[in-house]
């Protein structure tokens, strides 16, 4: 696969502490990379500097695009990265308009284009022709990813009405609405029963190979990572100690000692 995204060096701190401490790898277009580790190990502080909410003390990150044009997403301003640079992401907490209806989140996901078709209301209060297209494909781009996420029936519900598991894939599908390159899900499956997990493995999978984007992935749900993952990324303390298949992390020592604490030793303390 080719890549995608290329992270070297990255450093961010807070204070004096290092939340994370050059970290390099490179996530691949068509395949879903999973970061995991402890709590505390740097992987929402990754997707804040991916996107924008964290300006990184150090180091590079390079998105590259399908038709070859490179961002630099560590100069780069939130909004600008998800508009532009097509960096997509979900929250680990849900973050729908939960008085809205279902179909009118997918659509103000759209805002940006609509508003530059409308002319900045302009072409809209006219009812010109430019903006009743965009207006119209914007409708359409909602119902086609209702439908590949199993919320269609649900359309004119108000989000907040939804089932968990439901508002979960609401996320996604608003997610894409926005036609990210790379879309990060933090946690998706946060919540869900082992039934909604297996429905949410089946999505990702599909979204990765239908749609050709590469997917990054925070999750402390073991099951759902080594089910889909083709790479996983492991942190700690903000450092790289692991990276490879999922089949290489299993059994990989440093990724146990990691999760599970360095084992007790066997010989006794030695006697002031």
């Amino acid at each position: 696969m080719s890549p995608l995204l290329e992270v070297s060096g990255l450093t961010i701190r807070f204070g004096g502490l290092a939340a994370i401490s050059d970290l390099s790898f490179t996530a691949a277009r068509g395949e879903i990379t999973a970061v995991i580790g402890p709590n505390g190990a740097g992987k929402t502080t990754l997707f804040n500097c991916i996107t924008g909410f964290y300006r990184p003390h150090a180091g590079r990150l390079r998105l590259q695009h399908p038709d070859g044009s490179e961002w630099a997403l560590e100069r780069m301003r939130d909004h600008v990265i998800a508009a532009r640079a097509r960096v997509g992401r979900t929250f680990q907490n849900i973050r729908l308009f939960p008085r809205m209806t279902v179909i009118e989140n997918l659509i103000v996901a759209q805002h940006r284009d609509l508003m530059r078709a409308s002319v900045f209301s302009l072409a809209g209060l006219l009812g010109l022709g430019r903006y009743r297209t965009a207006e119209r494909e914007a409708l359409e781009l909602s119902r086609f990813w209702l439908d590949r996420t199993g919320l269609l029936g649900f359309a004119n519900s108000e989000a907040g009405s939804l089932p968990y598991g439901h508002q979960r894939r609401l996320e996604i599908a608003r997610a894409m609405c926005t036609r990210p390159v790379v879309l990060c899900l933090d946690e998706p499956a946060a919540g869900l029963n082992p039934h909604e997990s297996a429905d949410l493995n089946l999505l990702l999978r599909r979204i990765r190979d239908e749609e050709g984007i590469g997917l990054l992935l925070i999750e402390h749900d073991m099951s759902v990572v080594m089910g889909i993952s083709d790479r996983i990324v492991v942190l700690d303390h903000g450092i790289l100690i692991a990276e490879g298949t999922p089949a290489e992390i299993r059994g990989n020592p440093a990724v146990i000692r990691a999760y599970l604490g360095e084992p007790e030793s066997d010989q006794p303390a030695e006697e002031c």
